[in-house]
């Protein structure tokens, strides 16, 4: 009983475990504490847990890791939570510093790793069952992999198992945010969408667990104000490592939920956001608007924080106060004209109502209670003085753009006032400035672009150019083609002419300069009523100067004259010319066809021999893995063979003798039984010969005896002679004193 008592003594089971490890049986100390663990908790049990997951560290078992640690949990949640807190602590440094050994020691990239959820794939199973034994390339590859894949499997079940509990929510978001610098570390993208995804669901959970009839003891509440700052500030971290892993998506996604929070906080109480957190959440906001492209929400998340700034400070001024507005403004400036309207992909695909409801939820998490339009926020930044504020170079720039009607000299004006801005920023070392110069070019170009549709009908492409220096010929086509998609204006380029048409009469695409029921907008009346005023001058000149219509018809007579007289020539020449286009279209395509046949079949004889060789290698390949497969297991049976005679063997007593005499290790690499049978002769003949030394023994000392009672025969024939002549003169002497003794005794009875 007492023996049984001391085995379940924790330190019984600790000192067992030191002690398996001592022989390298691992898995059985792993397995003992594991079975300890259950019990209820006392101070060594955070030493075992200590020894428990160096075990499952070292022997990379996530599963009974997850399991250990859950009873520990159990165990500890309500009395111990700070040696919970020591043992998760020393579980992720042990498996973090196995992996940055890994990281080092293996030639394998980080990227080249998928997914760790995923196991090796199928073909390079079987190009590791195909090859037989693995190069040792393949075996450094293997390294890293099983290390990042076992890392990211103890985060997940930590924050698993940490869930929806109050007694460890503080160990919950430490280790959320350690997972996060995980991702960012080994730039696991994949793994981030699923660690994002997670902790959605908890806190899903979370919500739901507080609809329900009874809440657990342990349950998290939304209504403490220390968890919601927990649960912001995991967000912000996250927020954070999407947007410096350039997961644009993912970053949004964190962001809704940051805004969930954050209402949820202010519905609780209006102190859990903070104004700098606020700060914090738009200026994050912002820049994912801005790598998704939506310059109207980017500039409208600004002004919010700008708001905030302003409301914070009761003294908003200087240079933190120029920077705020000048940025606000310049992303104010980049917004296009029609950025709130739904784009012409949406029209034509009906789903302009998804469009306003997406805009809306944007609003949502803007805070704002409508949709921002370009409009509107160039009213709020006036309303606020932002222009003034700004710096004087933005200043001048918004002014130039918003006040001033100068299509032809702007675009100049423009490039300089950027260039002076983005100096300033390099200045300052705020590198944002820089980035709106493209934006603003654009939104510049086409405003300049509808101004001259305004005043032109048409107008050369080099001239265009000349007005816009922002891009090249190429660049130049297809931002008029951009911007007449998007209905801005109504144009079309004419290549023959060099030279570019305004107006919805030569304009290939619908604009919304024309309505649906055909009228056009006042413009085109302008132009129409300045072109029929045009034409009647015309009619009316020609009416007054007779002569200048006798050249004309003249003129038209002799043109219709060389018409007819080159007419059939010109029609066979343009027939020849077409026939011989033609014909050289088709003995080109026959020739690409049979140029194409002919690298198809060198192709298909190149891969049916690659295939051929390919097979052929397999086909040696298994053959030799085959020889080698039966090898092996001939050398597994023998192995067994082997170790179950001397399992057997061990019992034999000259076993004993051999290993006194050899050494077990010896022993064990001998063919034991040919060495019995030796050792079996030598001793049958050490057996004889003794035999034969005891038969010669024995006869020797058979002559010895028979010789001492030869010499004893002559020894007792004297004695036998002597005591016969001796023997009556004892008799006599006997008897007389016999009878002396008969005599004394008769006397004395008498008297």
């Amino acid at each position: 009983m007492r023996a049984n008592y001391q085995s379940h003594k924790p330190e019984a089971a600790l000192q067992r475990a030191h002690e398996f490890i001592s022989v390298g049986k691992q898995r059985d100390a792993l397995q003992s504490l594991h079975d300890l663990i259950k019990k209820q908790w006392s101070q060594i049990y955070e030493q075992i847990m200590l020894k428990y997951v160096e075990l499952c560290v070292n022997l990379r078992n996530s599963t009974l890791a997850k399991d250990g640690l859950y009873q520990y949990k159990i165990l500890t949640q309500q009395v111990a939570v700070k040696s919970l807190e020591t043992v998760l602590e020393t579980f992720l440094t042990l498996a973090e510093q196995k992996t940055l050994e890994a990281q080092k020691s293996s030639i394998e990239k980080i990227e080249e790793i998928d997914d760790l959820d995923v196991a090796d794939a199928p073909e390079n199973l079987l190009l590791s069952f195909v090859s037989g034994a693995v190069p040792q390339d393949r075996m450094d590859r293997t390294v890293l992999s099983p290390w990042l894949r076992f890392q990211w499997d103890t985060f997940r079940n930590c924050l698993d198992l940490l869930r929806n509990n109050v007694y460890v929510e503080q160990i919950y978001h430490h280790i959320a945010r350690q997972s996060f610098a995980f991702c960012l570390q080994y730039q696991r993208r994949n793994e981030f969408r699923k660690l994002s995804d997670m902790l959605r669901l908890h806190l899903t959970q979370v919500q739901k667990a507080q609809q329900a009839q009874t809440i657990p003891a342990h349950a998290i509440k939304l209504t403490n104000i220390e968890s919601l700052t927990l649960m912001l500030e995991t967000r912000l971290c996250q927020l954070d490592t999407a947007i410096n892993m350039e997961l644009w998506q993912e970053a949004y996604k964190s962001a809704e939920d940051l805004h969930n929070l954050m209402q949820i906080g202010k519905d609780k109480d209006k102190k859990i956001a903070k104004p700098s957190s606020y700060v914090n959440y738009y200026d994050k906001i912002a820049l994912v608007f801005w790598k998704g492209g939506n310059t109207l929400f980017h500039a409208a998340s600004l002004l919010q924080k700008f708001n905030i700034y302003k409301d914070m400070k009761k003294q908003f001024t200087g240079e933190e106060a120029t920077d705020q507005a000048t940025r606000v403004l310049l992303a104010t400036l980049s917004i296009p004209d029609g950025a709130e309207n739904p784009s012409i992909l949406t029209k034509h695909l009906d789903i302009e109502e998804q469009h306003v409801a997406n805009t809306r939820i944007l609003s949502a998490l803007l805070r704002m209670p409508i949709i921002p339009t370009r409009n509107g926020i160039l009213k709020e930044i006036a309303r606020l003085n932002i222009p003034e504020i700004a710096a004087p170079e933005a200043f001048k720039l918004y002014k130039c753009i918003e006040n001033d009607f100068d299509p032809l000299h702007i675009a100049v004006n423009v490039q300089e006032m950027l260039l002076e801005i983005e100096q300033l920023g390099e200045k300052l070392g705020y590198s944002e400035y820089g980035q709106y110069s493209n934006s603003i070019k654009q939104t510049v170009a086409a405003k300049i672009v509808k101004q001259i549709s305004s005043i032109y009908e048409s107008i050369t492409l080099e001239r265009l150019s000349e007005i816009i220096p922002f891009f090249n010929r190429m660049q130049l086509e297809q931002f008029l083609v951009d911007i007449c998609k998007q209905h801005s204006v109504s144009a079309h380029i004419d290549h023959r002419q060099n030279c570019i048409y305004f107006g919805p009469e030569d304009a290939i695409l619908a604009s919304e300069l024309e309505s649906e029921n055909g009228n056009i907008s006042e413009i085109s009346k302008i132009k129409n009523q300045v072109s029929s005023v045009y034409s009647r001058l015309q009619d009316v000149h020609l009416d007054i100067d007779q002569s200048s219509v006798k050249e004309l018809q003249e003129k038209l007579a002799r043109q219709i004259k060389i018409y007819l007289t080159h007419k059939d020539g010109d029609f066979e020449r343009i027939l020849a010319r077409r026939k011989k286009i033609e014909h050289y279209k088709e003995s080109t395509e026959q020739m690409k066809q049979e140029k194409l046949l002919q690298v198809q079949m060198l192709a298909n004889k190149q891969e049916e021999k690659r295939r051929t060789e390919e097979y052929k290698k397999l086909m040696e390949e298994n053959k030799q893995n085959e020889y080698r497969r039966k090898l092996a297991e001939q050398e597994e049976i023998k192995r067994r063979v082997v170790a179950e005679r001397m399992q057997k063997q061990k019992s034999h007593p000259l076993y004993e003798m051999l290993v006194k005499e050899l050494g077990e290790e010896a022993v064990e690499k001998m063919d034991l039984e040919q060495f019995i049978i030796e050792k079996r002769n030598l001793l049958d003949k050490e057996r004889k010969e003794q035999q034969n030394r005891m038969l010669q023994q024995e006869k020797k000392f058979d002559y010895n005896v028979r010789a001492v009672h030869l010499e004893e025969m002559l020894v007792w024939k004297e004695l036998s002679d002597e005591r016969q002549a001796s023997a009556p003169a004892l008799f006599d002497q006997y008897e007389t004193r016999r009878i002396d003794e008969e005599m004394f005794k008769s006397t004395r009875e008498i008297a």
